[in-house]
């Protein structure tokens, strides 16, 4: 089956007939992205991709908790750190400066309804090919002859919902 995210035509994961592909699909990726296996990394990977969703590490530990799942608070952060440090996971701050993580890699931009909290993931504009942020740091790199990071940016506002309130 596949799904339209964002403009993009996204297959759904095929169903495992068991925990040893699950474990196989879930070494494979983490093995590609220079990491070990390792349960606690499998699960919360595998908890980001079910379905698109913003969240912090505590309430991932509350949510795995709640499956069953006996992983540390401390475990939940350091793999999480792992798992965006290889990229599989991205970071982003929420409307008080939580530290949020993400599954979507994709080149988008998350703007946070100061009034709600609400997340809505937003793809990033192309300018000339390039997503925004890599078109504004190779230009500035060009210009400047500084190596810069990737640029992150906070975009806030109101939600259409919380406009109607």
């Amino acid at each position: 089956m596949s799904t339209q995210v964002h403009g993009k035509t996204k297959s759904d994961p095929e169903p495992h007939d068991g925990l040893e592909a699950h474990d196989e699909d879930a070494r494979g990726v983490l093995r590609a992205h220079g990491l070990r296996y390792s349960r606690p990394r499998e699960v919360i990977l595998g908890f980001l991709r079910e379905k698109e969703r913003h969240v912090s590490a505590e309430s991932l530990y509350l949510d795995l908790k709640q499956r069953g799942e006996d992983l540390s608070l401390s475990t939940v952060y350091l793999n999480l750190s792992a798992l965006t440090d290889a990229g599989l996971v991205s970071e982003f701050r929420g409307t008080g400066g939580e530290a949020l993580y993400d599954s979507n890699v994709s080149a988008h931009y998350h703007v946070v309804c100061k009034e709600t909290g609400e997340i809505l993931d937003v793809p990033a504009p192309l300018i000339e090919g390039k997503p925004l942020g890599r078109f504004l740091k190779d230009a500035i790199e060009e210009a400047t002859g500084w190596q810069v990071d990737e640029p992150h940016f906070s975009l806030s506002g109101t939600s259409p919902t919380a406009q109607e309130n």
